[in-house]
């Protein structure tokens, strides 16, 4: 951190508004607009790549930031963070990502592995076909003979095979509560690799842009010097142009 002297702050607040009557407002939207502009620079340069596998440009590209000019300094805002569109498509990964929202594969997709976001991709889902596919998944009849029409005993009877053939198989399953998935089942052990009953799931929070922005917030006094000081030159050299 950098030390500040509020008093300082106070004298070059009052010199504004007596240097011209938009001197104060002009500076007030310039240090709003430079903290948003470097909340965007520090969270794609920095903050996202710590957060997410960026594998193009395009989640970085959707990033930016916006302000309403006006002299009414009750009304200004300026903004940071993922646009609405880009490049003509809905975005809203990275709200997502912000503050862990929950969600929901659709159709023939389920959701991979590792349901949390990667590389900006939300909706990090696979289509059921290729899943089983890619683990070899089998249904209890390919196991035994007599698969058993007890929900409470297929587990064990996809264990018995996994024993007697001293291997670990991916079975297609509902166990004896109606949870449908994939288990891993082993002889030591059975484990759901995968729900195929839910399709809803939360992301972890990944709070990419707070994090930014609480950094560049502590430079706002700085930001705010520094725009009054460029605002007392323009004025001073508009007078002397005048003069």
């Amino acid at each position: 951190m950098f030390n500040v002297d509020f008093k300082d702050i106070k004298k070059l607040t009052v010199n504004l508004k007596n240097c011209h009557k938009n001197a104060f407002p002009k500076t007030i939207w310039y240090t709003l607009n430079r903290m948003a502009r470097d909340t965007v620079l520090l969270s794609k340069k920095e903050i996202m790549p710590k957060f997410f596998n960026l594998r193009n440009s395009y989640i970085q590209g959707s990033v930016g930031y916006k302000s309403e000019k006006t002299f009414d300094i009750s009304s200004m805002q300026s903004f940071a963070g993922q646009f609405s569109s880009y490049k003509g498509k809905a975005t809203g990964q990275l709200e997502k990502q912000e503050y862990g929202k929950p969600v929901i594969s659709k159709g023939a997709y389920t959701f991979a592995a590792t349901p949390a976001a990667r590389g900006g991709s939300y909706n990090k889902t696979v289509k059921k076909s290729n899943l089983f596919t890619s683990l070899n998944v089998k249904k209890l009849s390919d196991l035994v003979a007599n698969p058993t029409s007890n929900s409470s005993k297929r587990i064990a009877q996809a264990q018995a095979f996994a024993i007697r053939n001293k291997t670990t198989v991916n079975v297609l399953l509902t166990n004896s509560k109606g949870h449908k998935g994939i288990y891993k089942i082993s002889k030591k052990s059975v484990s759901l690799l995968y729900d195929l009953r839910n399709k809803k799931t939360v992301i972890k929070r990944s709070q990419w842009l707070k994090t930014a922005s609480d950094r560049i917030l502590m430079t706002a006094e700085r930001i705010y010097i520094s725009e009054a000081n460029k605002r007392f030159e323009k004025e001073l050299s508009r007078g002397l142009s005048h003069s």
